[in-house]
């Protein structure tokens, strides 16, 4: 079975990829959503978090003010987030891969937008960046949050630079035309996929 890799920043396009995937008929899982879900239903978690960073942090923007930003202290609440959730969503991801393989389902992708930043490449068969220019990201993702542009652009400088994820990409989506041009850019990359074989063959 293969397993695919999706990745981006903020405002690329990689849930529009994901869904284009869907309708194609792809299994694609969402790290977000996944992490979503667990930060809402998984009572440890909660419990973890609140003890962490304070009971407001049961509120998502409150959450949000306090793992982006500029500073250090920013960054540490980052990445103690990410050490309460992430293993969370690994198991997850894993219980989901496992199920698949068991299925005999040929393929299995997974988006996720800090791949790289947690070190998953080696997981996965081959790995798609799609990639847009800043200013493209920023409006993307201003206009369909409550974000401002300078807390999007706030979010872009922790990530890792969209060019660093390109070399380590074995496809790259550049996003930015249409939908209808995007549409067209995941049929070919897809096709290609599907054909391909697993990495270690």
């Amino acid at each position: 079975m293969k397993i695919i890799g999706i990745t981006g920043g903020i405002g690329t396009g990689k849930s529009t990829v994901a869904e284009i995937l869907r309708e194609r008929g792809w299994t694609v899982y969402s790290s977000d959503e996944t992490a979503r879900e667990i930060m809402k239903n998984d009572a440890a978690v909660r419990q973890e978090i609140a003890s962490t960073f304070g009971e407001a942090a049961a509120d998502r923007q409150v959450l949000a003010g306090l793992v982006f930003g500029p500073t250090p202290k920013h960054d540490e609440a980052r990445a103690a987030l990410e050490r309460i959730v992430h293993p969370r969503v690994m198991e997850a991801h894993m219980q989901q891969i496992e199920k698949h393989r068991a299925e005999g389902s040929p393929l299995i992708a997974i988006e996720s937008a800090l791949l790289f930043e947690v070190g998953l490449e080696e997981g996965f068969d081959y790995i798609v960046v799609v990639d847009a220019p800043e200013e493209l990201q920023v409006r993307r993702a201003a206009s369909r949050s409550t974000l401002s542009e300078d807390a999007v652009r706030a979010r872009i400088a922790v990530q890792m630079p969209m060019e660093e994820k390109r070399r380590g990409a074995d496809f790259v989506i550049d996003n930015k035309g249409t939908l209808d041009d995007l549409r067209k850019a995941v049929d070919v990359v897809a096709l290609v996929l599907e054909t391909l074989p697993e990495a270690d063959e």
